[in-house]
């Protein structure tokens, strides 16, 4: 239901904006308009030639046969028969005008003269003499004979002096007209030919025009499909790039399944940004860790100073009354359990200037090349006070584990996780589990206990300064661990084992083999 009061929107409003977006959706960018051209241009290039190829083939078959001297000259023959024809005609008027000329006036030497023209005369089939009235005077005709009509008549008229013509009628070959006619056909044939091989050619250019077309619209679409997914990805690390350049080192990139170029540097950037991360956050945990070493180092000052004057006058007290006679029972009780009140609570401050001064002066880290597996067996080997309060199991998952350590500081940090894990186990016996493993890049120790476990919330905690979920110490312990493994270029991790109770695990950078001290001393980071 909608809300009341508020007045559905128009659906004629909904469609503009879907289609706004879906334009701004295939709108392309540059690189994406490159990629595409570039994509329709390798694409189209094989099909064009092809094509070209194909029509030359089409053309010349289409030729084939069809010289163009021999068309020219079909299409010739009609004129030239028609010159022939007028030059018979021209001819034959010719012959009956000098038989016209050399005709008697006598009827009878007429018909015989007619008779002798029509056998020295060649083609001329009949002569017709007609008087000035229209009657015939005399009429000669060949009795040659015209099977299936081989010949046609040609007449040829002329007139005569005091009136009358003289009709001679000759024979043309029937082939002639024959051949007349089948020379148009032959010609109409030949231009329907040519007709028909301009629409094959129009209609070849069309079809594969069209394919043509349509193989760029598919190769557009293609190459869009390709450029968006390739520019997507890329545009996604821009951003990614401009987040981090604010300060957002959370941000990640998700490569996806791709194994290609674009998708390795997806998968480099983000190692990059968690070696950014990782460096800031030692770098702000060192900074941290130097301001309290610094406060831990004024207090220690502070609390020093006035120890031993306080030491002093209480010893120059009780020196006074033991050096008085008949002195009050009951003020010498009271003194002996202030003076030891009070010694117990020098010494409590006593040991935390000596923790203050040692988390205040912690050495540098001065790394040797080390097998991290032989050292934890080495540490738990001279360490009796661990083997007298906990049972210790060593186990090295890996032959070889070549790190750069400072022993002696190491040793510390082993101490001081051992010691937690003891105290986590009281009021029983400890049992500590040491682990020495070697993963691609890092050499991992493990130092666990069957204790209480830590909360899940305060995992991070526990490594600040003072801070402790114990009811003594000073909190200076885990602190100290942290730095020397940070100087050391490795990082520190709380967890829970499995089973139960706390881990911690410590990843150092690998060493190559055979690296000398001072190379060695480049692994702090």
């Amino acid at each position: 239901m909608s809300a009341p009061g508020r007045a559905p929107a128009p659906a004629g409003t909904a469609a503009p904006g879907r289609l706004r977006r879906l334009l701004g959706h295939l709108r392309m960018s540059r690189f994406e308009a490159r990629i595409t051209l570039a994509l329709v241009i390798a694409a189209s290039l094989p099909p064009l030639g092809a094509i070209l190829l194909a029509g030359r083939l089409a053309e010349e078959n289409l030729t084939l046969g069809l010289d163009p001297r021999v068309v020219d000259r079909l299409e010739s023959i009609p004129s030239l028969y028609g010159d022939l024809f007028q030059a018979r005609k021209a001819l034959y008027a010719e012959q009956a005008r000098a038989l016209a000329r050399g005709l008697p006036r006598d009827p009878a030497a007429g018909s015989a003269y007619l008779a002798s023209a029509l056998e020295r005369t060649p083609r001329l089939r009949r002569v017709i003499w007609t008087g000035p009235d229209g009657q015939v005077v005399s009429e000669a005709e060949t009795q040659a004979p015209n099977p299936e009509g081989e010949w046609r008549e040609a007449p040829a008229r002329v007139g005569l002096p005091g009136g009358g013509q003289l009709e001679c009628v000759f024979a043309i070959e029937a082939r002639y007209f024959a051949e007349v006619a089948e020379s148009r056909e032959l010609a109409e044939l030949v231009q329907n030919v040519e007709r028909l091989q301009a629409e094959i050619r129009r209609s070849y250019v069309r079809a594969f025009g069209l394919l043509l077309v349509a193989w760029a619209v598919v190769a557009a679409g293609v190459g869009f499909w390709l450029a968006r997914r390739t520019t997507r990805r890329v545009s996604d690390l821009v951003r990614a790039v401009r987040r981090l350049a604010a300060g957002d080192l959370a941000v990640q990139v998700d490569p996806g399944r791709h194994v290609d170029e674009v998708a390795g540097l997806a998968r480099a950037f983000n190692a990059m940004v968690r070696e950014v991360r990782e460096s800031r956050d030692r770098i702000v945990y060192l900074e941290k860790i130097s301001g309290w070493q610094e406060v831990a180092r004024r207090l220690a000052h502070e609390i020093k100073n006035p120890l031993t004057p306080m030491q002093l006058a209480f010893q120059q007290l009780e020196a006074r009354w033991k050096a008085t006679p008949g002195g009050d029972p009951a003020f010498g009780r009271l003194l002996a359990d202030a003076g030891e009140i009070v010694r117990e609570e020098i010494g409590t401050l006593q040991r935390l200037v000596e923790e203050f001064s040692g988390f205040a002066k912690l050495p540098q880290v001065r790394p040797e090349p080390s097998d991290l597996g032989e050292f934890v067996e080495e540490f738990v080997r001279t360490s009796p006070q661990i083997a007298e309060a906990a049972d210790v199991d060593v186990v090295r998952a890996s032959p070889s584990c070549p790190v750069g350590l400072d022993r002696a500081l190491m040793r510390r940090v082993l101490a001081n996780l051992c010691a937690n894990a003891v105290e986590a186990a009281r009021p029983g016996r400890a049992r500590i589990h040491l682990g020495v493993a070697r993963t691609r890049d890092r050499a991992v120790l493990t130092v666990a206990d069957e204790g209480p476990g830590i909360e899940r919330d305060l995992r991070e905690r526990i490594f600040d300064p003072y801070f402790t979920t114990k009811g003594t110490g000073t909190g200076l312990g885990l602190a100290i661990v942290k730095k020397i493994v940070l100087q050391h270029g490795g990082e520190i991790q709380a967890g829970e084992r499995p089973g139960g109770g706390a881990s911690f695990t410590v990843a150092l950078p690998l060493a190559a083999p055979g690296d000398s001290p001072g190379a060695a001393r480049a692994l702090r980071g």
